[in-house]
């Protein structure tokens, strides 16, 4: 039967067996363990459930605009990262702004500090067939005074690498595309075309994420089906399979499965829309209140499922400039940003880059992403030429009262 295309590219038979389950499965010898709780003070629960709001809140517009018609992938935890770091040197209405944008109301910048360097401290180790790396730096401009608090705090919370950087030095650009790609394993490349002259700091977060299934699907059972892009547009891609216990429920118009990586630390959750319901309509059921009633009901126990799943690899990248303007920064992009606490010089962001990287296969799945905020000095106070080369009248006059005491015309200075 033909499917629609989905963005997680996954076709499921939820409790359904049949003659495949003669397919023989190769065991592990000694299988994984189970997840290592990861313990949040309330007050950093609360920061991780605002960015992942802001998640659900940048993500469901971008589907909505694409139509199902293109692969997506952003990392939330990448944006709101180097967007966290940014925030250290907001001011006035830009910090209100930022942590309306971020969802942040309510919360101090202390504890949204403290959130990401638990998380990073935390996530990284938690599962031993999992590599987790997350890297953070900010490349300062030689023309920019920065204010040291701002750098310090950087590299207290977020672990941030400080550099310098000379905008007029050809290699600049190779050399923060360079840092990326280091830090991404290769995988996010020239991520940068150049850098503006009016460059003053860029912010940086890159995440590399390289996991194994729990359940990994054999070779051997993978084989060339039909991937329906539209009902009427079937793609032959090479399809995975498997037989196993998966963790499955059902939201109002579509099934969620959660795939685990490892011993459950990580896991991929899969929405797959009812048919002729597209991705775009399963999107805007996302909200905080329903994500946390999935993830109670998958965690409630698993179900024998025959999965087929797509073998996808693909890169995606975006200027967030609009994105985050329609969730309230503006101001952030704008001659009016306040980041007095970065400097004393005008700063604003001009953009903010971010660029993806995912391939999912019978093994496991290798991903990467990269957030950079480039900030410009803003623009300096013109001087105004007025050359008073032709007639002209003139006007003298009180200026409390307003009384006009002397007016007149000047046509030809030259005449006494």
């Amino acid at each position: 039967m033909k499917r629609n295309l989905i963005s997680f590219a996954l076709i499921l038979i939820a409790g359904f067996t049949t003659s495949m389950t003669s397919c023989e499965r190769t065991k592990e010898e000694t299988p994984p363990g189970d997840p290592v709780q990861i313990e949040l003070t309330l007050k950093q629960t609360e920061v991780v459930e605002s960015a992942n709001k802001f998640a659900f809140d940048l993500f469901v517009p971008i589907v909505a605009e694409k139509k199902g018609a293109e692969n997506i992938m952003i990392s939330p935890f990448s944006v709101t990262s180097a967007l966290s770091m940014t925030l250290n040197g907001a001011a006035g209405e830009t910090f209100e702004a930022m942590m309306t944008a971020l969802r942040y109301d309510g919360k101090t910048i202390g504890e949204i500090n403290e959130t990401y360097l638990k998380l990073m401290k935390d996530m990284v180790p938690v599962d031993p067939r999992v590599v987790m790396e997350i890297a953070n730096s900010v490349w300062v401009e030689k023309r920019l005074t920065v204010k040291q608090p701002f750098i310090d705090a950087l590299k207290t919370w977020y672990l941030a690498e400080a550099k310098n950087i000379d905008v007029t030095d050809p290699g600049a650009v190779d050399m923060v595309n360079g840092w990326i790609e280091e830090k991404t394993h290769d995988k996010i490349q020239n991520m940068l075309d150049e850098l503006s002259p009016d460059l003053a700091m860029l912010l940086i977060n890159a995440v590399y994420f390289n996991g194994k299934w729990r359940h990994q699907f054999e070779k051997k059972n993978t084989d060339n089906k039909s991937f329906f892009v539209t009902p009427g547009s079937p793609v032959l891609v090479p399809m995975m399979f498997q037989n196993e216990n998966f963790a499955v429920t059902r939201s109002g118009n579509a099934t969620l499965i959660e795939l685990p990586y490892g011993q459950g630390n990580y896991s991929m959750v899969v929405m797959l829309p009812d048919e002729g319901v597209s991705t775009a309509s399963v999107a805007v059921t996302l909200t905080p209140e329903s994500w946390a009633l999935w993830m109670a009901d998958l965690a409630r126990g698993t179900t024998e499922v025959d999965l087929s799943l797509p073998r996808f690899k693909y890169e995606y990248k975006r200027e967030l400039k609009d994105d985050l303007t329609a969730l309230g920064m503006g101001i952030a992009f704008t001659d009016f940003a306040d980041f007095s606490n970065i400097s004393n010089q005008g700063l604003l962001i001009s953009r903010v880059l971010h660029q993806t990287f995912i391939e999912t296969n019978e093994e496991g799945t290798e991903a990467a992403a990269a957030t950079v905020v480039e900030m410009e000095l803003t623009s300096m106070p013109m001087t105004t030429v007025i050359n008073i080369n032709r007639p002209f009248l003139y006007f003298i006059r009180e200026t409390t009262t307003g009384t006009i005491v002397f007016m007149g015309q000047v046509a030809d200075p030259s005449k006494d």
